[in-house]
């Protein structure tokens, strides 16, 4: 799932907009792919994508910084490369991703956005991530609370307003006596979630796969994993519905980004190995 930072976004906005970034050295174009685009976008020489700051590992810049970084950003990059392209990204809030798309302002979504059945009547997906749920705890934990199970009764901490406060919630009335049930408290954000957790008044807390696969990279060996990942979902590179033939190109350019191994160095890059998708399918939330 991904939660919005307006805020962050709007300070880099207006030096992002229009900005145009090279492919990655590896991703040389492919005349079978290339061929598929629509003329307009092959004349102009450029790929828009539209993206939403800040979500890391996905897409985000450092602090006093405009240069984009990201998984996102750099298959997109490669993306375009396969095409023949130039990538450029402009930076919009949340709610404004589906309009700068289907208005023709930009020519894809690629910014963590989620594959769901009822944006489908305005876009086409292809799903090229995979995510979902995932409870976490600090390390020192990890002998006491193995399971899902091993939450009920103790206190989770959650992002306020987000889905994943629902999840916590249905899982522990499924899973959680009555009188036992996890006590899933809201509170804005991971870095105070984890000082929670540090404290001692919860026990464990919430993120999307890639965060905690990306918290786990920059601090090895102080979270873990527990349990499965639960609402497994695909993020997906959006296309305007009548866009059939940039969808088309585009799912050309990451299967030969994924055979020549390019999808799966992006992946590395960011240690996301395990959110790769085998196939890149169309609309594949039903």
């Amino acid at each position: 799932m991904k939660t919005t930072f307006s805020t962050l976004g709007a300070l880099a906005c207006a030096a992002l907009l229009g900005l145009a970034a090279s492919g990655s050295a590896n991703a040389a174009a492919d005349a079978a792919a290339a061929a598929k685009l629509p003329d307009a976008v092959r004349r102009a020489g450029k790929l828009n994508v539209t993206i939403s700051l800040a979500y890391p590992p996905m897409e985000y810049n450092d602090a006093g910084s405009t240069d984009l970084k990201g998984f996102d950003i750099d298959l997109a990059k490669a993306i375009a490369d396969r095409l023949g392209l130039q990538a450029e990204f402009q930076n919009v809030d949340f709610p404004q991703l589906i309009p700068q798309v289907v208005t023709g302002r930009s020519d894809i979504i690629m910014t963590a956005f989620s594959d769901k059945v009822e944006r489908q009547t305005q876009l086409d997906f292809i799903d090229y991530f995979k995510t979902g749920n995932v409870f976490y705890s600090a390390i020192d934990l990890q002998g006491s609370i193995k399971t899902e199970a091993d939450l009920c009764g103790k206190t989770i901490a959650v992002a306020t307003g987000t889905s994943w406060v629902t999840w916590a919630e249905d899982l522990s009335k499924a899973t959680c006596a009555a009188d036992k049930q996890m006590n899933v408290i809201q509170i804005p954000t991971q870095a105070e979630h984890i000082m929670q957790i540090k404290q001692g008044r919860a026990q464990a807390s919430i993120i999307g796969l890639e965060g905690l696969l990306d918290l786990m990279k920059q601090e090895p060996g102080k979270f873990y994993q527990i349990g499965d990942v639960g609402e497994i979902n695909h993020y997906g590179i959006a296309t305007a519905k009548p866009n059939t033939q940039l969808r088309d190109a585009i799912v050309a350019a990451l299967d030969s980004l994924k055979s020549d191994g390019t999808y799966a160095a992006i992946l590395d890059r960011y240690g996301l190995k395990q959110a790769g998708v085998e196939e890149f399918v169309v609309n594949g939330t039903k």
